[in-house]
């Protein structure tokens, strides 16, 4: 496969494929390396020049079973990207807005008196 150039997704995995801790250290060379060239050819901008790019245009686009370390790694960039990951959180608390913490101790003082001795 041509390497058109380096390929980053600076807003998917902004420090990068090989510290994201979704790639293996082959899979983000295979992404870094030949993106740009597995990118254009899953969009149609790219014409497929060699075998190896026919062979990974059929498997991404299911005419035959995926094998090859491209199209399995695109594959998994695709849907790492395409899906919606949630986050949960493991503690959550919520206050109500009629709850009173330490209300019953609040007096105010009209008549001027003061408690303290001077």
């Amino acid at each position: 496969m041509r390497s058109v150039g380096k390929f980053y997704d600076d807003r998917n995995f902004p420090r990068g494929f090989n510290r994201s801790g979704v790639f293996t250290i082959n899979e983000s060379n295979l992404l870094e390396t030949f993106g740009r060239t597995m990118h254009g050819l899953s969009d149609g901008s790219l014409l497929p020049s060699s075998e190896a790019e026919k062979l990974f245009v059929d498997e991404i686009t299911g005419l035959l079973t995926v094998q090859s370390n491209y199209a399995k790694c695109w594959i998994k960039y695709v849907t790492r990207t395409s899906t919606k990951v949630r986050s949960y959180t493991l503690c959550v608390s919520q206050r109500s807005s009629n709850s009173s913490y330490g209300d019953d101790d609040l007096t105010i003082d009209t008549d001027g008196d003061s408690d303290l001795d001077i």
